[in-house]
This record gives C-alpha cells, structure tokens and sequence, in this order.
C-alpha cells in the first residue's frame, strides 16, 4: 500500500505533511462496532505534534 495518498486534514498531527497527506507507515481506524458514518470514527495513529 502507498501511504502518500492518504489524504489527511489535521494538521496537529506529527504525520501531516504539505499537500493534506499523512506520512505515517501504517495507519488504524477505530471506533467502534456501530459506526454509521464517518464522525462515528477516528484516527488511533493521530500524534500530537510538539
């Protein structure tokens, strides 16, 4: 898989990079067994910049 084309918006997180991408080797997506949409999920690689 090519992570240079996941698209991501938050730019806090140490893996954004310019262009909305994120840099970050794998990436997990939670949020439990009953989304239904996707403000039902969330990012569990998202770091915090420093």
């Amino acid at each position: 898989m090519d992570n240079n084309k996941i698209v991501c918006k938050v730019k806090n997180c140490e893996y954004h990079t310019s262009g909305d991408l994120c840099t970050a080797s794998q990436i997990e997506v939670g949020g439990g067994t009953k989304c239904c949409s996707s403000c039902d999920t969330e990012c569990i690689t998202f770091k915090p910049c420093e």
